[in-house]
């Protein structure tokens, strides 16, 4: 027995020839225009996963799948029992009904041939109306990213999952494989960035727990993107107190979006940066406030504004240069939150989303 279970894995991993001579003719000439698309997107789903863990088996004829619902009527009735509906299968709202138009059949990461039903696994037209019914729900604005996402991934590789079991590797299969890793990865790193910069400071409540636990289940391609290395640059600076160098990244590798979303935690950090310089500074020795502006990339008068705002008093020398005192008492956070201060280059920022988006409109036209 373990020498033919041997045999069947080497056969599988040498072009699966144990389906017989006249299956690998129709693959060979079908697998050359999908395997890189679905090698792809397999590789892209889990770091931690590698293809054989679905565990199809491929020493058994394929499978010939006759569900026609979203989700097959077993698995819905034990995820109502069970309580194991996502929250765009819930009958309004309820934690334990569903309904064949809400429930989709989730992805079972050990799964094999023998013990699947065709009952519960779906026709290729179901797949395909699964599939467009998932896509369209990423244009959903009533739910975090974080929790759409999770649920079309998941419920997309269920639909890689039933396409596998049953051999199809024809033209509109691979235009399936095609729309599943344009509309869900096209996106996908800068969106995950921003999830990050809404919640830079450590104060903040993030989606299912710490961020360190949340960049461990990011694909390891999301994580080495442009956005993603940009937005784990910051918040490590951010949260070291750099500030020098977090202005400075912000400055000269932001985006004009990337800026508004951090801008509350600017304005924070710019604060921490005026407590420093108050209490850690000599009582004799006031700090000149063009020198604080320039560290802080903001006009001087928008300085004065910002320290007035903390409770803390100006002064100017005889003159015209202005500086602050500090070992000052009154220092607070402002009251009744920021003011619209200036950030030196956002100008140069506005200006390169504006040509982006021009240059987007004419290749478009």
């Amino acid at each position: 027995m373990n020498t033919s279970r041997r045999k069947s894995r080497k056969s599988f991993s040498s072009s699966m020839g144990g389906r017989g001579h006249q299956s690998n003719a129709s693959e060979e000439a079908e697998s050359s225009k999908g395997v890189s698309i679905r090698g792809r997107i397999l590789e892209d789903e889990d770091r931690h996963q590698s293809i054989e863990s679905i565990h199809v088996s491929s020493t058994f004829p394929s499978i010939v799948g006759t569900c026609t619902l979203m989700c097959p009527a077993r698995e819905r009735v034990q995820r109502e029992r069970l309580r194991d509906l996502s929250v765009f299968e819930r009958l309004n709202g309820h934690l334990g009904k569903t309904s064949p138009s809400l429930a989709v059949k989730k992805f079972c990461r050990t799964i094999s041939t023998m013990r699947v039903q065709e009952s519960d696994v779906r026709t290729l037209p179901v797949l395909k109306e699964t599939l467009h019914y998932l896509l369209n729900l990423l244009d959903s604005s009533e739910q975090p990213f974080e929790v759409v996402h999770d649920f079309v991934f998941d419920r997309t590789r269920s639909i890689r999952q039933d396409l596998s079991m049953q051999n199809i590797v024809n033209d509109e299969a691979i235009h399936m494989y095609e729309e599943m890793s344009s509309s869900i990865s096209k996106n996908e790193a800068e969106f995950r960035s921003f999830y990050v910069l809404l919640h830079l400071s450590s104060n903040s409540q993030s989606v299912g727990g710490s961020l360190s636990l949340w960049f461990q289940r990011l694909a390891s391609p999301i994580l080495k993107s442009k956005e993603m290395c940009f937005t784990r640059k910051v918040l490590r600076f951010f949260r070291l107190g750099n500030y020098k160098c977090f202005f400075a990244t912000i400055a000269t590798e932001s985006s004009y979006l990337q800026y508004c979303l951090m801008e509350p935690y600017i304005n924070e950090l710019r604060i921490l940066v005026v407590s420093y310089i108050n209490y850690g500074g000599y009582a004799h020795s006031p700090y000149p406030l063009a020198q604080l502006s320039k560290l802080l990339r903001m006009k001087e008068s928008d300085m004065e504004s910002l320290c007035n705002a903390c409770g803390l008093e100006t002064s100017i020398d005889k003159v015209g240069n202005k500086f602050l005192p500090t070992k000052q008492a009154t220092f607070h956070p402002p009251k009744g939150g920021f003011q619209n201060y200036s950030f030196l280059g956002l100008e140069k920022l506005q200006r390169h989303t504006r040509d982006e988006d021009c240059i987007t409109t004419n290749q478009a036209s």
